[in-house]
């Protein structure tokens, strides 16, 4: 799957927390619904992408688009179903996955900067992976 620019009805099992709205990146659009993410250094938001130093914050609960004057992204943290880029399997449970792009994840080592996105708690052919998205910085690689 590729990164999307509309909303997105991202399916959820668990809501843990809102976090305080993080600031926009520069010249950013962030879709409802989609992964967060902050690169190290620079503490904005801005779409989930296999960005180098980039840290999970969770997923957008509005559209925000600095186009439009918005300057800030809410984020909730909690458990949600992202694409499957097919790398990750049943026997992937219990492990963590990365970020692809701001809808799909895949397994570590398939990516090119392995940015954390969760933990694995389920995998379905239909909805796709479960991912525990409750804390901040879950594993540095």
């Amino acid at each position: 799957m590729t990164a999307t620019t509309r909303d997105r009805n991202t399916k959820e099992t668990y809501f843990e927390t809102v976090l305080p709205p993080i600031p926009l990146t520069a010249s950013t659009a962030i879709p409802k619904g989609v992964i967060v993410m902050v690169v190290a250094g620079t503490g904005t938001a801005l779409n989930g992408a296999d960005t180098a130093n980039g840290i999970c914050m969770g997923v957008s609960m509005q559209a925000v688009d600095t186009l439009l004057g918005h300057t800030k992204c809410p984020v909730k943290r909690g458990r949600f179903w992202f694409a499957n880029d097919g790398t990750i399997t049943a026997a992937d449970i219990g492990g963590s996955c990365t970020i692809l792009d701001n809808q799909t994840v895949s397994k570590a080592a398939t990516t090119t900067n392995d940015i954390i996105a969760g933990f694995i708690d389920a995998v379905d052919s239909v909805d796709g992976v479960l991912v525990a998205m409750l804390g901040g910085k879950i594993g540095a690689t």
